[in-house]
């Protein structure tokens, strides 16, 4: 009842009056969302509201797509949704009644008709046809950009103040800034996405406007429109060269990241994996996280590289990076110290071929070669991630969704800062 809008459970209370309907996801089907949505019902009481509408996720990605959790989240789950469980598979013992009785009379209908029946047997099979298909639980469309202002701007958080002309070039958007006379001898600013006004400025001289407009468009566009932002201390494949030998490895770090920040209760990947029920340690359901084997790397048809008869030549990287190429790792290699500037060098142009990714970090003795993949897009990222929770991407990016998407997305709604 409205009047009772707050209940006490273990010495706490939780507000019970907010709308549950708000967090149904455009692409979800009533089916998965009635299970959500009894869910949440069940123990609105229980839990603060972002927790509940994560637990709520969880329970669904476990019993419709098998994903797995820590133990102790699977534990509490599975606890939670036992009455929500039976009434499911109660109702859906009953539909498979009914789709098995629709399909023996559409049977039926068929064999009659051959026999000459009369027309009204087609009609009743294209009416239980009409039944199947409504009974069938189909998704709606997953367009993550449906309704958003500037459609498919994603602002990607890097480059600075380039940030935004960049990010419109990763998603082949025109962007624009007018300068014009402002009143009583101001400059004026205006930012437009594909001639779309999205924010302006005015200030006593051009620098402090475009300093202005700049923070306004992104403030704009951080709530209008989904952003990304590459995780500091994404996994990184680090190589070594050690006595003709490739030695391989997986590192909590960036290349051209020297410090070696913690990840604590100050990180936003921190954050949104304790809100979906991570303890601590790695990901997976025997918390193996990202460290399985990058052996992959050094395959050679039957062979292994990096053995005694392997030459370090131009065959032999040029096998390792397209070994990566043709994997799903999206992580970087990072070519440490221990190989030459020629060897560099050499992978820097064979990686071009490759369409990959080829930076360089460091000076002198400290110098090292960065490669990646450049074809991960940014529809790609964001349906990895919210979609279907790929630990790979959550460990490689951080996402804030716009605020028309934040029901149905509360674990990701924090804001992401741009580091100048």
């Amino acid at each position: 009842m409205a009047s009772s809008s707050k209940k006490i459970k273990n010495n706490e209370e939780f507000p019970t009056d907010w709308d549950i309907d708000y967090y149904r996801a455009d692409h979800e089907s009533d089916e998965h969302w009635q299970m959500r949505r009894h869910f949440m019902e069940l123990h609105k009481d229980k839990f603060p509201e972002d927790r509940l509408v994560c637990l709520a996720a969880v329970f669904t990605n476990m019993e419709f797509m098998g994903c797995r959790y820590p133990s102790e989240t699977m534990q509490l789950v599975a606890e939670l949704s036992k009455e929500v469980v039976k009434d499911y598979r109660k109702s859906r013992e009953t539909r498979l009644k009914r789709t098995f009785v629709a399909a023996s009379e559409a049977a039926e209908a068929r064999v009659k008709a051959r026999l000459g029946g009369h027309s009204g047997h087609q009609q009743n099979l294209n009416r239980n046809n009409s039944d199947n298909s409504k009974l069938s639980g189909m998704h709606k469309s997953n367009n993550l950009f449906e309704g958003l202002p500037f459609g498919k701007y994603v602002l990607f958080l890097i480059g600075g103040r380039n940030c935004l002309r960049m990010s419109a070039q990763r998603c082949n958007i025109e962007y624009e800034e007018k300068e014009v006379e402002g009143p009583n001898n101001t400059k004026k600013i205006t930012v437009f996405l594909n001639g779309k006004l999205v924010s302006d400025a005015c200030e006593e001289n051009l620098k402090a406007a475009k300093a202005q407009v700049f923070n306004n468009a992104l403030d704009v566009l951080q709530n209008k429109c989904y952003s990304i932002k590459p995780n500091p201390l994404r996994d990184t494949i680090k190589i070594n060269k050690s006595n003709n030998e490739i030695v391989c490895g997986v590192v909590k770090q960036q290349a051209d990241n020297a410090e070696d920040k913690k990840l604590d209760a100050s990180n936003k990947g921190y954050k949104m994996m304790k809100l979906m029920g991570w303890t601590g340690g790695g990901l997976g359901s025997k918390t193996q996280g990202r460290e399985e084997p990058v052996g992959y790397l050094l395959k050679n048809n039957r062979a292994g590289l990096g053995n005694e008869s392997c030459k370090l030549d131009r065959k032999y990287f040029r096998q390792i990076l397209q070994n990566y190429l043709e994997s799903e790792d999206i992580r970087e290699l990072q070519f440490e110290p221990s190989f030459t500037k020629e060897e560099r060098a050499m992978l820097h142009e064979i990686a071009g071929k490759f369409n990959l990714k080829s930076t360089s970090h460091g000076k002198d003795a400290e110098r090292r070669l960065v490669i990646s993949k450049k074809t991960i897009t940014n529809e790609q990222i964001l349906s990895e991630i919210l979609l279907k929770k790929n630990p790979s991407y959550i460990d490689k990016y951080f996402v804030q969704v716009p605020e028309a998407k934040a029901r149905f997305y509360p674990e990701h709604t924090e804001k992401l800062d741009l580091y100048m």
